[in-house]
């Protein structure tokens, strides 16, 4: 899923969907905003995939894609929404290695609006000439 939902943060989110998705640059926490909308729409196309698979024969394999698209958006709310962006206050376990190091890496994706656009396992790729 990973590389899925980073092509959809590079080329949605980042491309036609940014006045979306402008809102969680400029403001990243607090109250609902604009790119809030994003895991909503995610979700419905996920129960509707889930749906077809369960209901038209030879296309099982859509629920199990679905309950795996669901585990990481699961993975996405806990990890991304509450520890990095602390929606809902400080929790406990935010200082972290992999908390630091994904809070890390979005903050410089925040800054720069470029790599990494993963999520649970942000890759930041060094371009020459980059600052290390």
């Amino acid at each position: 899923m990973e590389p899925a939902a980073a092509l959809a943060h590079r080329g949605l989110m980042h491309g036609p969907g940014w006045s979306w998705h402008r809102s969680h640059h400029r403001q990243p926490g607090g109250p609902p905003q604009a790119n809030d909308a994003y895991p909503l729409v995610f979700a419905a196309a996920t129960v509707l995939a889930m749906a077809v698979g369960a209901a038209v024969p030879g296309l099982e394999p859509l629920l199990a894609a679905g309950a795996g698209v669901t585990a990481y958006g699961v993975l996405y709310l806990v990890v991304h929404d509450l520890y990095v962006h602390e929606r809902l206050g400080p929790l406990p376990g935010r200082q972290s290695r992999y908390v630091r190091w994904v809070a890390g890496a979005h903050v410089l994706h925040h800054r720069t609006g470029r790599e990494p656009y993963g999520f649970l396992v942000p890759v930041v790729h060094c371009r020459m000439g980059d600052p290390a």
